[in-house]
């Protein structure tokens, strides 16, 4: 792992702004396929976050698994992580290797929260993984009856 994947992991702000200094490679990668944006955003460091969009990180990139940092800040349930990276151009109908979006993963983590605001900025509620499952039964497996309600409402609005 680079020392500015650690630095955003662990929220060191002094860090994560020396290795930008330093000219450090914003999209380096660990041996899962993660970047810095993404550990920053898992993490839910909005300071970190701001801070690698700035300097050029990729808001769309993927892990070896095809999970981007919004669909870690969704499962996360970071909501106001959720916002700048969709503010900065991501995705959020970007799917993982296993056809899995930011609405199925915060659905299936239970986060409420972000499954409205996903909603609200346009996440297809129709969108099936490679087990056809959609956000709704995710939530549902899950037991996330709060999720369920929303997702419920919002399949019946369309």
């Amino acid at each position: 792992m680079t020392d500015l994947i650690n630095a955003a992991k662990t929220g060191d702000v002094a860090a994560v702004e020396s290795a930008i200094e330093q000219r450090a490679d914003i999209n380096a990668k660990d041996e899962e396929g993660a970047a810095a944006l993404t550990a920053a955003a898992e993490a839910g460091n909005a300071e970190i976050v701001n801070k690698l969009l700035a300097a050029g990180a990729d808001v769309r990139s993927q892990d070896n698994d095809g999970w981007t940092p919004l669909m870690s800040a969704a499962a996360a349930g970071h909501r106001e992580i959720v916002q700048l990276l969709l503010s900065a151009g991501a995705d959020v109908n970007a799917r993982t290797n296993f056809g899995l979006t930011a609405l199925m993963s915060a659905a299936g983590s239970g986060r409420t929260e972000v499954v409205e605001f996903l909603i609200e900025k346009g996440a297809d509620i129709k969108a099936k993984d490679h087990n056809t499952w959609t956000a709704l039964i995710w939530a549902s497996s899950e037991g996330h009856q709060d999720a369920v309600e929303v997702l419920k409402l919002a399949r019946d609005r369309t």
